[in-house]
């Protein structure tokens, strides 16, 4: 050994041992004797390094390499240097000359891998780290940086066995249970998955990341609980953890733990600035509770990060419906179509908004109907085979699909039905894709002969369902209102198919072959061309009614206590225009001592513009009265507190009409031309109380400010609505059924006649 090798060697034992002075003088004493010795520049360059000096350590690899350019070990250390640096271009030109030198180096395909990696080069990491494994197949870390490349590969198979390999290997290795886990987590094999995160836990408990993993595959589980209690575990060990902090949020509010779960979507929110995935969930989540401003404001926050984020527009027009703004909604449903063209649901969305519309006119609403149906079902209906009716069947087969099988205003019209069935003639199916189950549901399902969950059933898998049942008529109860499945019946799945309560418009499919109504919501001869479907009118009322079995006694006129009469309006405020407001408005000044109680979602905007509004026509703000919406049996409790209900225009109310007539309190409503206009009224035709029915603006104000003015009326009426209802056609609930199944059969003879002809 030459003088200076064995100088050189005493300083790398100084360095080992952390004596980094002394090591740095044996270098340089070495090059003030030998200028051209490369592993002294080589060595005071890892110091350099070292000590973060890393421009000089450039320079010093330089210096090296300049000495000993074949040496493959320099051009290694200098493409390290140059990674710290941030020069990932020359690091990877050092890196790729180290390996040409000398590919055997496990270092060298280490830092290229990793190189390759950070820039999404997964081709290129992949064969680096393979060739790490080649040359040390028997450590583990290799194993696992070649599983993980694979996987971003979507080489799962391969991946799984590196990970298997490594787990061989290292079999307390907690890292080594862990990829195991992602890996047969991206298989969907999520028990397994949940055993092997469970392993890396118990090996190390500290890893917050496997915890929320593992509370992720449990909740795909639906092992929800256990869930909560990994994801709260992850936040534990790391309050900074921004996808623990989202998927416990999500997983609360999905348990409709609104408060809690909103509270830690806004801290996924604050942890993960630039994740446009974060500000939607919260948005709409805050949607549900009508927090809307600030809905909004995540909204236009997803707009920001992904400005082609239908999602975000979707939720933003929801918003601004809710809050009475049917003009914007309306151009973000629109924005949320052009950017996702092919989302039947979306487009399903922007029809709904049209109802809302004062101005636009029937003939038009008709043609964006027809627009639908054209780009989303008409196509699939063309190539659908066309079923035959079952011949010689005594008991018809009869399904009914919805989305609201649950807790929904819909059932306040569904559930008499399905339980004054004829089950002897009958045979009833009901197709739910419900996104929850509630006491609702049970109530429901009992009243079925056969119950089909569909929610996790594609459009297909779900009509070849109802084929294989043999369903006689199938008849959607939701149209174009959200979860609807439209595009199953488009498939044509039944012989017979038919469009009922849900949705105050028509379908606008081919495969749509009736409509169910009555002659007072569709007069006949004036609504028929504005339907793709035929118009089944039955007789009296195309519904019946099944009032709350809590809703509360009637009480006194509020006005006689008061001395002054109370206007309401229980409606979804999407349905209270500006001009619906201007007539209220205008209502108030000609009853100049009224109040006026709304429901409303009450926010910030909602309360300012609704008291602009009402100054605008000098209206004080203490003559209106805003509520939150609130559980069924408050609301009931909040009806009572008016005398006279006002139902808004265009868009009627339906339940809101019934429950309040129910409570004693009559509704003025506006009959306009159209079903959607007109089918509130209804019910006023069945209870004999068409003079409260205006068919203009001046009406409408003239009945409610002469219902004001008439208390004694205000009296009659508070006393006999409810036993008016009762002995009507609407809480006939087995008479209208009867007519509705005639109307049933006579649909499906039809059918038979026009396949025979």
């Amino acid at each position: 050994m030459s003088a200076s090798d064995a100088l050189l060697h005493s300083g790398e034992k100084h360095q080992q041992a952390g004596r980094l002075d002394l090591a740095e003088q044996i270098y340089r004493q070495v090059l003030a004797a030998e200028p051209s010795n490369a592993k002294a520049w080589h060595l005071l360059a890892i110091l350099a390094i070292a000590g973060g000096a890393l421009p000089t350590a450039v320079e010093l690899l330089t210096e090296a390499i300049r000495r000993a350019p074949r040496e493959a070990l320099f051009h290694a250390t200098l493409g390290e240097a140059y990674q710290r640096l941030g020069d990932t271009a020359r690091a990877l030109a050092s890196l790729r000359q180290a390996a040409s030198l000398q590919p055997d180096l496990p270092e060298v395909q280490v830092s290229l891998g990793l190189l390759y990696r950070a820039a999404g080069e997964w081709q290129l990491a992949v064969a680096c780290f393979a060739e790490l494994v080649r040359l040390s197949p028997g450590v583990a870390q290799a194993r696992a940086l070649l599983g993980q490349a694979l996987l971003n590969l979507s080489r799962v198979d391969e991946a799984e066995q590196e990970f298997r390999q490594a787990l061989s290997l290292a079999p307390q290795d907690a890292r080594a249970h862990y990829n195991l886990a992602t890996v047969l987590q991206s298989q969907g094999h999520a028990s397994e998955a949940a055993e092997s995160y469970q392993t890396a836990i118990r090996l190390d408990p500290t890893d917050a990341e496997e915890h929320n993993n593992l509370g992720s595959v449990l909740h795909i589980l639906n092992r929800a609980s256990e869930a909560e209690t990994y994801y709260r575990q992850a936040v534990a060990l790391d309050a900074n953890h921004g996808p623990a902090a989202f998927n416990l949020g999500a997983l609360l509010v999905d348990q409709r733990r609104y408060e809690e779960g909103i509270g830690w979507l806004r801290r996924a929110a604050l942890l993960s600035p630039d994740r446009p995935e974060v500000f939607m969930r919260l948005a709409v989540a805050l949607h549900k509770v009508d927090l809307l401003d600030e809905a909004i404001v995540r909204c236009q926050r997803v707009l920001e990060l992904d400005p082609a984020a239908a999602a975000a527009h979707n939720t933003l027009a929801s918003c601004h419906q809710l809050l009475g703004r049917p003009d914007e909604a309306v151009r973000a449903f629109r924005e949320a179509v052009r950017l996702a063209p092919e989302s039947a649901a979306l487009h399903s969305n922007l029809l709904y908004a049209l109802n809302y519309l004062p101005d636009l006119s029937a003939t038009d609403v008709f043609t964006e109907h027809r627009q639908w149906a054209a780009r989303h079902a008409d196509p699939l209906t063309s190539v659908a085979a066309e079923l035959s009716p079952r011949s010689n069947h005594q008991r018809l087969r009869l399904g009914y699909v919805s989305a609201h099988f649950k807790d929904h205003a819909v059932n306040y019209f569904v559930e008499p039905i399905l339980a004054a069935h004829d089950h002897e003639r009958f045979e009833v199916f009901c197709y739910s894709s419900a996104l929850r189950t509630d006491a609702t549901t049970e109530r429901l399902r009992g009243h079925a002969d056969h119950w089909r969950e569909s929610r996790d059933l594609v459009d297909e898998a779900a009509a070849q369902v109802v084929r294989d049942d043999q369903i006689d008529v199938l008849v959607d109860l939701d149209g174009h209102i959200g979860g609807n499945r439209l595009t199953m019946f488009a498939r044509r799945p039944a012989p017979v198919q038919a469009t009922y309560i849900g949705y105050q418009n028509t379908t606008g499919m081919a495969a749509m072959d009736y409509r169910i109504t009555d002659d007072w919501s569709d007069p006949p001869g004036e609504t028929d061309s504005l339907h793709i479907e035929r118009l089944v009118r039955l007789p009296d009322s195309f519904f019946c009614y099944q009032p709350s079995t809590d809703a509360p006694p009637i009480t006194d006129v509020p006005a006689v206590t008061r001395g002054y009469v109370t206007f309401g309006s229980f409606n979804n405020f999407a349905k209270i225009t500006p001009q619906v407001l201007a007539t209220w408005a205008e209502l108030l000044h000609a009853v100049p001592t009224a109040r006026l109680t709304m429901l409303v979602p009450v926010t910030e905007s909602s309360r300012r513009y609704l008291e602009e509004s009402f100054a605008a026509h000098g209206i004080a703000p203490e003559r209106i009265e805003l509520c939150r919406r609130r559980p069924r049996g408050d609301y009931l409790h909040l009806i009572n507190q008016v005398d006279v209900a006002l139902d808004p225009f265009p868009f009627n109310g339906h339940t809101t009409t019934c429950d309040c007539l129910w409570q004693g309190v009559p509704v003025v409503t506006w009959a306009g031309e159209t079903y959607v206009s007109r089918f509130g009224s209804s019910a006023h035709r069945s209870l004999g109380l068409l003079d409260l029915v205006a068919d203009s603006r001046e009406n409408y104000l003239t009945i409610a400010a002469g219902l004001a003015g008439d208390v004694d009326r205000l009296v009659e009426l508070r006393g006999t609505l409810r036993d008016r209802m009762a002995a009507s056609v609407l809480l006939d609930h087995v008479s209208f059924t009867r007519g509705l199944e005639d109307a049933y059969r006579a649909m499906l003879e039809r059918a038979g006649k026009h396949l025979s002809a």
